[in-house]
């Protein structure tokens, strides 16, 4: 069996407006929502409430992006050990993503999937 733990950042605010110095607050039925869809998809989920901070650059429009962000982890089961994109979880969570980045109002949602074993 393979597993696959995989980290989501969801942003504590929207993307700022033109004319606004930070976005709005994201209303915290979305987290709710988003905890339970994730419950869901693996069967386990966990979070904490402390935010991290992190940034990032647009590719193409070389913007800069500050975040604090909330982290949702979960731990996705697998027999096939050749690739991350036949496991079937992974493609359910990859078509969630695209909720996530309307409901969050995003341009890109960070997930990240690490291949692990159980200790």
């Amino acid at each position: 069996m393979t597993h696959f733990k995989i980290d989501i950042q969801l942003p504590l605010r929207y993307n700022p407006e033109p004319d606004e110095k930070s976005g709005k607050e994201i209303p915290k039925e979305l987290f709710s929502d988003a905890y339970e869809e994730f419950l869901k998809i693996s069967g386990g989920v966990h979070t904490t409430n402390t935010p991290i901070f992190g940034s990032w650059i647009h590719p193409h429009t070389k913007q800069r992006y500050n975040d604090n962000v909330i982290v949702f982890t979960i731990v996705i089961d697998s027999e096939d050990r050749v690739t991350i994109s036949n496991v079937s979880k992974i493609k359910l969570l990859k078509a969630y993503k695209d909720v996530l980045k309307t409901n969050f109002k995003q341009n890109e949602i960070y997930m990240v999937a690490t291949r692990c074993s159980w200790l």
